[in-house]
């Protein structure tokens, strides 16, 4: 896959607002390839609330954390979801953006991969709480994440993260560009457009 094939299949929910983040890594080689990119789509889509993060996490990868801001303040503004973050040691009380960069640096430079972040990326809480519990074994369903809860709500969910996918990709495919094909999806389904 392209740089910006790459990018909009594994970030086509979340730069459509159906999804609070996307969360995938890429080679360092491919993702030279389209750097600037990474600058000129955030010009574009910033202003909708939308942003694209690229973190080195070695010399051969590069982590992208790509977000929806007003979707992750709804996340962030659950009761449960701030007092699990607080026992994680997340500085709650200081507020999101501070939350944010520590979960930031928890992804780039912490040794054990912090599973909360299931959590920002928009998967149920009970899900995120059993995961971590069970060591990831013992779920009913497995998908975009694995759900030990509700099973027909998440297969909903997963299935239009796909779809959405797939008609970025289609558009992509088709000429137009990673924010004009999210734009598009988003115009077409009442979420706004670029």
């Amino acid at each position: 896959m392209s740089f910006d094939q790459t990018v909009i299949h594994c970030s086509a929910p979340a730069l459509c607002g159906i999804k609070p983040a996307c969360l995938f890594s890429m080679r360092m080689d491919l993702y030279g390839s389209g750097a600037e990119k990474i600058e000129e789509w955030n010009s574009q889509i910033s202003g909708d609330g939308r942003y694209i993060l690229s973190m080195p996490i070695d010399d051969s990868r590069v982590l992208f954390f790509v977000y929806d801001i007003e979707l992750l303040l709804k996340v962030f503004g659950s009761h449960d979801v701030k007092i699990y973050l607080q026992e994680k040691d997340y500085p709650v009380e200081e507020g999101f953006d501070a939350v944010l960069e520590e979960l930031l640096h928890r992804l780039v430079f912490q040794e054990k991969f912090p599973h909360e972040v299931g959590l920002f990326l928009g998967y149920p809480i009970e899900d995120v709480v059993a995961f971590e519990k069970n060591a990831g074994a013992g779920c009913r369903y497995s998908g975009y994440w694995k759900v030990y809860g509700d099973i027909g709500k998440a297969q909903c969910r997963m299935n239009e993260y796909k779809q959405c996918s797939v008609m970025c990709r289609n558009w992509l495919d088709c000429g137009l560009s990673v924010p004009s094909a999210a734009g598009k999806y988003r115009l077409l389904n009442g979420r706004g457009g670029l």
